[in-house]
């Protein structure tokens, strides 16, 4: 009876002592969890601060992304990146505009199968190979569409440089990652320096004419009237007279040109009106048609872009441009042809342009043919179109020309419809 009392004494402290032990389990689990609890909830926040800030940064990278997009597309440079591996990896809209060429035809394409390896002034594998950038180029670039644009080409090797990215040559510190090529369209800055030469050229062209003429004009009037007085001392020779009539012919043919000359170094005074194209070019193309040296086998069209096309222009000196192109539009057919004059407004000029199907201007004569004086034909005296060009350039405007040997010639004129 004893020993059983003891025995259950010693099973309730052992239950006792499992109670306990089990107890003080249960508090370290649960501290341990609400510790964990504490961690975790930690963790969540730096999660949380983390990827904030990495959605700040891809949001910052998406801005310095686009930022550097708008970048390139406004830069009017053409702008090309090829890796070392050849690969064209960046091309600006200025570059497709410049090229002739989309840009999924020439991004992530090789250089090789893209263009000629000098296609840009020097050689692309060399320059690669020793990662020198060559000289600048100048070139001109012929696109798919057979236009032809004045290229300034530049070249150089981008590298990083620590943390930042350089343009470079090679060196032990700098690792370099492509080339980089940037072409500038010159065409329009050419054309400006060409029509500046020109207008050079035609001012001492115009002073060296104006001196001439003077020296030319008080002794030509002492022989008309010499040849004039003559001729009626000799009425009772007829042959005498005749030849001394033909003198005073010559004289008159003489200072006519003279006046050409001296009204064509004098400065144009412009009287500008609202003038409109449509019905005023209708008007000349009627009159020319009209005259009697007309030749009959020339098919004479005329289109029109609109309705009303108003400029602020001198009425008597752009007829006179028309009707000179006009004219020797028609000289140029004497078998016969098209001469299509066309009217269109393209942004803020007017475009007027005349067309024939004739005999052509030969390529070297292109640069000279407003130049005073110069002229191919017989009876020409080549005031004409110099005097075109200089009626246009006083209304602010440009006057190109192409042709082709055989094929025909077109005269575009660029008149601003705003002065």
């Amino acid at each position: 009876m004893q020993d059983a009392a003891i025995n259950e004494k010693q099973g309730e402290s052992a239950a006792e002592q499992m109670l306990k032990t089990l107890s003080l389990e249960s508090e370290r689990l649960r501290l341990a969890h609400t510790s964990l609890q504490e961690h975790f909830k930690d963790v969540q926040l730096h999660l949380e601060e983390t990827n904030t800030k990495l959605y700040a940064k891809i949001a910052e990278l998406d801005f310095s992304k686009s930022y550097l997009e708008s970048i390139l597309s406004n830069i009017t440079q053409g702008i090309l990146f090829i890796d070392l591996n050849g690969m064209v990896t960046t091309c600006n809209s200025a570059a497709e505009k410049i090229l002739g060429m989309a840009s999924p035809d020439i991004l992530y394409h090789t250089f090789g199968d893209l263009f000629a390896d000098e296609a840009f002034g020097f050689s692309f594998k060399q320059a690669l190979q020793s990662k020198k950038a060559p000289q600048g180029a100048f070139l001109t670039w012929e696109g798919k569409q057979g236009d032809k644009v004045e290229l300034e080409v530049e070249v150089a090797f981008v590298g990083t440089n620590g943390s930042h990215s350089a343009v470079a040559g090679p060196s032990s510190q700098t690792s370099i990652q492509g080339v980089l090529i940037l072409l500038h369209n010159m065409t329009e800055f050419r054309r400006l320096q060409i029509a500046a030469n020109r207008v050079d050229r035609l001012k001492d062209l115009g002073e060296m004419a104006a001196h001439v003429a003077h020296e030319i004009r008080n002794p030509l009037g002492g022989i008309r009237g010499f040849a004039s007085l003559l001729q009626q001392d000799l009425k009772d020779k007829p042959e005498l007279e005749q030849m001394a009539g033909q003198i005073v012919e010559a004289t008159d043919g003489l200072n006519k040109v003279v006046t050409q000359v001296l009204n064509y170094t004098r400065s144009l005074q412009p009287s500008y009106e609202s003038l409109d194209l449509v019905p005023f070019l209708d008007e000349i193309i009627q009159l020319v048609c009209a005259d009697k040296s007309f030749n009959p086998k020339i098919d004479c069209q005329y289109e029109v872009g609109s309705k009303t096309l108003l400029i602020p222009g001198d009425a008597n000196l752009l007829k006179s441009a028309f009707l000179n192109l006009l004219v020797n539009a028609l000289q140029a057919m004497p078998e016969g042809g098209i001469l299509k004059t066309s009217l269109s407004q393209r942004d803020d000029k007017a475009v007027i342009a005349i067309s024939d199907t004739g005999v052509g201007i030969a390529e070297e004569n292109l640069d000279k043919i407003f130049s005073p004086f110069f002229t191919t034909k017989e009876k020409g005296n080549g005031l004409g179109l110099a005097e075109v060009y200089k009626v246009i350039q006083a209304h602010s405007g440009v006057i190109e020309v192409v042709s082709c040997v055989g094929k025909g010639t077109t005269f575009t004129l660029k008149i601003p419809i705003k002065t």
